[in-house]
């Protein structure tokens, strides 16, 4: 299994294809965006297959209450926390990679994101320090992502969050018939 390095986005039409039978796999939100927030994510080699783990911004549910603060929630194997420290040397939550929610995509349909010619310079800081994050992290991504098909392939319920995980098993069967349809 390998990480490939780089931020991809996935075709609407392999993600409707899969939405009929999953409305669980995340949309690609291409009407409802409130921002120029890409339906991007990273990609990895695993058993045969291109999975794409999808990025998310931050949520409430990323962080807790310690004390008086708030404070960055710890990755889990089903979600990695994207943090990184400003200028100040604070942590900063940017983004999650949701293991659980990773996809089986044809090659056909995954489309490399053209980070270079990002006009929007804020958000292209922003997948900057991703980026970064990702290739740092990767061995903690790949190892998260393994254990997390593992679990779910024997239907291993002994750790909550499977349940919630994508079946990956169907996901790949639909994904092997995409081009048959």
């Amino acid at each position: 299994m390998k990480i490939l390095l780089k931020i991809y986005s996935v075709s609407d039409k392999y993600i409707n294809y899969l939405r009929k039978d999953f409305p669980n796999v995340y949309s690609n939100k291409e009407n409802r965006r409130k921002h120029t927030r890409k339906y991007i994510g990273v990609v990895l080699e695993l058993e045969g297959y291109h999975y794409y783990v999808p990025m998310s911004s931050p949520k409430d549910s990323d962080y807790q209450i310690a004390g008086e603060n708030r404070v960055i929630k710890k990755s889990i194997i089903p979600i990695i926390r994207i943090i990184v420290r400003n200028s100040k040397g604070q942590k900063e939550l940017k983004g999650t990679l949701r293991i659980s929610h990773m996809i089986p995509v044809p090659a056909s349909e995954l489309e490399l994101y053209d980070y270079e010619n990002e006009e929007d310079l804020t958000y292209k800081d922003l997948i900057h320090d991703e980026i970064i994050f990702i290739r740092k992290n990767k061995d903690k991504i790949m190892k998260n992502a393994q254990v997390m098909y593992k679990q779910k392939m024997n239907q291993d319920e002994s750790a909550g969050y499977i349940k919630s995980a994508l079946p990956f098993k169907q996901l790949e069967e639909m994904s092997d018939s995409f081009h048959c349809q």
